[in-house]
């Protein structure tokens, strides 16, 4: 149990000092560009990966300038780190909204065959539904179709279609909200890990040689204006 507990404290110590240690990991082994012009973004982030995980840094991206994105990872993490670059938009979709209500039970009138009115219990023929309440409540569901605005993301980039470069450089011509999605492939490659069952089927010891730090460096410059 002891031995257990000592376990358990010295992955978190493990992953405690690694997460530090990713702090600043892009400043640090992250190419910068080589012109000049191209300026350190504050929203550059590193973070501490596991194999098989997927996370997402949300940047602003502003008109008139020109944007570098790189990546750096620690060997362990593999060569085939993917990254994809998302535009959030607004878009107007229709969808049918349904409506609840609880309406009173009727049930046709046998005596004059679903034609005639009711006085009480009885059915006369004339004028009506000839129906009368059972005494229940039924649930009735109307559907109606409305215009929505709902938030989409469009792909932009997909670094594992560029034979996996890890920068890419680009030119902003309106201010929008970019999602950096950033994944560590399985060993061996082939995406997202599965999830664990409630019993613990498929559950393996956390190994810190399948952790490793990430970093996204992100510069900017004034894009260059072109012509007379």
């Amino acid at each position: 149990m002891k031995k257990y507990i000592f376990g358990i404290l010295f992955l978190t110590f493990v992953s405690t000092f690694q997460a530090q240690y990713c702090n600043n990991f892009h400043r640090k082994y992250c190419y910068p560009s080589e012109n000049e012009f191209f300026k350190y973004d504050g929203q550059s982030r590193s973070a501490l990966f596991s194999k098989g995980q997927k996370s997402e840094l949300t940047i602003i991206v502003y008109k008139g300038q020109d944007y570098r994105l790189s990546l750096c990872a620690d060997e362990n993490l593999g060569n085939n780190i993917i990254f994809k670059i998302y535009e959030v938009k607004k878009v107007k979709v229709e969808k049918v909204v349904e409506h609840k209500s609880t309406e009173d039970e009727y049930k046709t009138c046998e005596t004059c065959n679903g034609e005639g009115y009711i006085d009480g219990e009885t059915c006369y023929d004339c004028d009506g539904e000839g129906q009368r309440p059972t005494g229940n409540t039924v649930e009735v569901v109307t559907k109606e179709t409305k215009v929505v605005v709902e938030k989409r993301k469009e792909l932009l980039y997909d670094n594992s279609q560029d034979d996996f470069a890890m920068d890419i450089e680009f030119s902003a011509t309106s201010t929008r909200k970019l999602i950096i999605e950033v994944e560590v492939p399985e060993e061996g490659g082939g995406g997202t890990s599965k999830g664990i069952n409630d019993k613990g089927k498929g559950k393996k010891k956390l190994d810190t040689s399948e952790m490793g730090c990430i970093g996204v460096l992100i510069e900017h410059m004034p894009t260059p204006k072109s012509g007379f």
